[in-house]
């Protein structure tokens, strides 16, 4: 299954994601197994409510930093089955945009493939 904690799948840009970078709490536990350093925040707790489609509104049970090449993103993690998302928020934040003709996150020299996985980037 795509969303467990047995493997983590990565981060996807998502720009149907406005404002909030966000990850199911399966998936966060599935990248502490790689990096135990990840730590949840759950001080933040319900900071974000965030609304997948025409679904009720899920509240987040905090938030957790992941550092990758291009920068530091916070994730609001949700009781919800879905992957690391980045939202287009963070991608203005950090200056990094994605080349959808090679598959790639790029901001400057740094280049970031991205495979696509079940209709996702």
């Amino acid at each position: 299954d795509r969303y467990t904690r047995s493997l983590y799948q990565g981060i996807l840009p998502d720009t149907g994601a406005a404002n909030v970078s966000t990850v199911g709490k399966e998936q966060y536990l599935a990248l502490t197994r790689e990096d135990p350093t990840v730590k949840i925040d759950t001080s933040t707790a319900g900071k974000a409510s965030i609304k997948f489609g025409k679904g009720e509104a899920t509240a987040s049970i905090g938030t957790v930093q992941v550092s990758i090449e291009i920068g530091k993103i916070n994730f609001e993690v949700l009781k919800a089955p879905i992957l690391f998302l980045l939202c287009l928020a963070d991608m203005d934040r950090l200056k990094v945009y994605f080349n959808n003709t090679i598959d790639e996150l790029v901001q400057d020299k740094i280049r970031i493939p991205i495979l696509r996985k079940w209709g996702h980037l």
